[in-house]
């Protein structure tokens, strides 16, 4: 009975474990955390007030983050329609490819602010493939910056800001497709911690609440599925775009 009984404590404990290391979650949203799920923008203008519209993406701590120093975030766009609008097409020597950045500071005050003004990083779109896109972001913070700290399992965390300007919308060189439906989809986002971590890096590709925005409406029926959403290895998701 009593081997019985320590046995059972043991499993208990074995499955608290299990459940207390939990895989984390992915959140994104126009805005700020926990913002709007849709975006919409008149097309009538190159500047305006704002110039641009911000998606902001956010994780959901998995255990053991305890030297976070870098994201590797993966999202991916879906219009309707059977070739992705010039509009959207953001790559270098593209359309629009003075049209996409991102962020690291000037989060707001509803999740966890990590970097906390300290990270850089930086930004790129694949090549589209039909009606799809890729979107890669790094951010990170600096070889031992003392900011490289924990973050407690569970806390909402800030992880980028990816801007998408309004240049070239109207007049001479306007890239059409403004008005067109896109749905946006975090894929995920590989936190990156320091080489003597004993937990090493965390891949997360969960979604938290909503891992997915739309513009202009988005492209009808379910977001998430519209676009290729969980992919477990770089290896799979570089597939996709071959």
């Amino acid at each position: 009975m009593k081997k019985t009984f320590l046995m059972t404590c043991t499993l208990l404990a074995l499955a608290a474990g299990i459940a207390a290391a939990g895989p984390g979650a992915l959140n994104l949203a126009w805005d700020d955390c926990g913002g709007l799920a849709n975006k919409t923008f008149a097309c009538n203008t190159n500047t305006g007030s704002p110039s641009s519209d911000v998606m902001v993406g956010t994780f959901v701590a998995p255990c053991c983050v305890d030297s976070a120093s870098a994201n590797e975030i993966v999202v991916d766009i879906q219009s309707t329609g059977a070739v992705l609008p010039a509009w959207w097409q953001m790559r270098a020597g593209q359309c629009r490819s003075v049209a996409l950045s991102q962020s690291s500071s000037g989060f707001g005050a509803t999740c966890f602010d990590y970097w906390a003004g300290l990270a850089s990083g930086g930004i790129s779109q694949d090549l589209f493939v039909n009606n799809r896109a890729r979107i890669k972001v790094l951010e990170g913070l600096p070889a031992g910056s003392d900011a490289i700290t924990g973050i407690p399992e569970g806390t909402e965390v800030y992880s980028f800001k990816i801007n998408i300007g309004h240049g070239k919308t109207v007049g001479t060189g306007a890239c059409a497709g403004c008005q067109t439906g896109v749905c946006i989809v975090l894929n995920s986002i590989k936190i990156n911690q320091t080489v003597h971590t004993p937990a090493g890096d965390k891949f997360i590709s969960t979604p938290g609440a909503r891992n997915w925005v739309t513009y202009q409406g988005g492209i009808g029926g379910d977001c998430y599925q519209a676009t290729p959403a969980k992919n477990t290895t770089w290896g799979t998701v570089k597939a996709l775009y071959r």
